[in-house]
């Protein structure tokens, strides 16, 4: 993979905070930012597996009749909205 160089702007009480978290996680400030950053675009990138597994499962359900649908009138109703 590629790697490209920006130059980013950060608030000065962020940064002694990332500082503190990297510290605590034996890192330099740039390995722990370039890890947190990286992990949060794969986070990013597609749905957690959990997640398609029960978007699978509530698409088989509506599928085969077995899902109950409450017209939103009548949740408006009960919670006087």
């Amino acid at each position: 993979m590629d790697r490209i160089r920006k130059l980013i702007d950060v608030d000065e009480n962020a940064l002694i905070i990332l500082e503190a978290e990297a510290k605590k996680q034996k890192r330099s400030l740039k390995s722990f930012l370039e890890y947190t950053i990286e992990e949060t675009a794969r986070r990013l990138e597609s749905p957690s597996e959990e997640y398609k597994a029960m978007m699978d499962d509530m698409l088989t359900r509506v599928a085969e009749g077995k899902v109950e649908y409450i017209p939103i009138e009548e949740i408006e109703k009960k919670y006087g909205l």
